[in-house]
């Protein structure tokens, strides 16, 4: 397998995740779903108007335009490093932009009613250094072994609280679920989390960090209908913000 075969094998491929939903019974409605998932932050190569740029492959003798869609700073790296560096396109300008995860599903739905005949696929690219928690949160939570590597390589994750603990913004006094693509995020809020019984020999189990694979995630706010599913919020991550306010200072300059 050479290295742009193994690049891509490491990666799930996603036809548009926001796309072929269908809603019976949902506690949440198609709009709700996709603000939900407009904190979702991903870095996406763009031209200069912020249009996802796609690269070509040879993939099983056919040629494919891919976009990708790197979800933290080292996951830019190992697109630049050891995927876009293998493309026929490798030498086109580009720069990288931030896009919620439903701005950028609208955006690549677009794109692909422009392509018409053309071969097109979109790849989401994990961040490399979470894969170790994750296989071993999802380990703990029941995942057979022998198809962790394939999940954890192939899924952004999304960390959650089990079981939830709530948070409260400071602005709107309002209370919500925080889950983040963060698992230290995550891990301080779970940390911080006060415990309250309703009686004092209450027995209640601390809260710990669960990992829901992207696409699972995706589908539970599709699909769930438990009440606080409303209540659900993605904090965006540290590095994703540190990213951002970097990319706006090289415009300001």
């Amino acid at each position: 397998m050479n290295l742009l075969a193994s690049s891509l094998a490491a990666v799930t491929t996603f036809t548009s995740p926001l796309s072929n939903i269908e809603f019976n019974m949902l506690a949440l409605t198609p709009k709700e779903v996709e603000t939900k998932l407009d904190s979702i932050i991903l870095f996406t190569p763009s031209d200069k108007e912020g249009i996802p740029v796609s690269f070509e492959f040879d993939v099983d003798g056919n040629k494919k335009k891919i976009y990708f869609a790197a979800f933290s700073p080292t996951a830019i790296n190992f697109l630049n490093e050891k995927v876009i560096s293998q493309s026929k396109d490798k030498e086109v300008k580009y720069t990288y932009t931030p896009k919620s995860l439903s701005k950028f599903s609208s955006l690549i739905e677009n794109e692909k009613k422009k392509s018409k005949k053309e071969i097109l696929d979109v790849i989401y690219i994990p961040d490399p250094e979470q894969s170790q928690i994750s296989k071993k949160l999802l380990l703990e939570q029941g995942y057979k072994t022998d198809n962790i590597d394939n999940i954890v390589q192939n899924n952004p994750i999304v960390f959650c609280p089990n079981p939830t603990v709530t948070a409260t913004e400071k602005n709107t006094k309002t209370s919500y679920i925080p889950c983040s693509t963060d698992y230290i995020t995550m891990k301080g809020l779970v940390d911080k989390a006060k415990i309250k019984k309703k009686y004092p020999w209450s027995k209640v189990e601390k809260p710990k960090v669960m990992a829901i694979p992207l696409s699972q995630f995706i589908n539970t706010l599709r699909t769930s209908e438990e009440d606080n599913i409303k209540e659900i919020k993605v904090i965006p991550t540290p590095s994703s913000l540190k990213v951002i306010n970097q990319l706006n200072s090289k415009k300001n300059k």
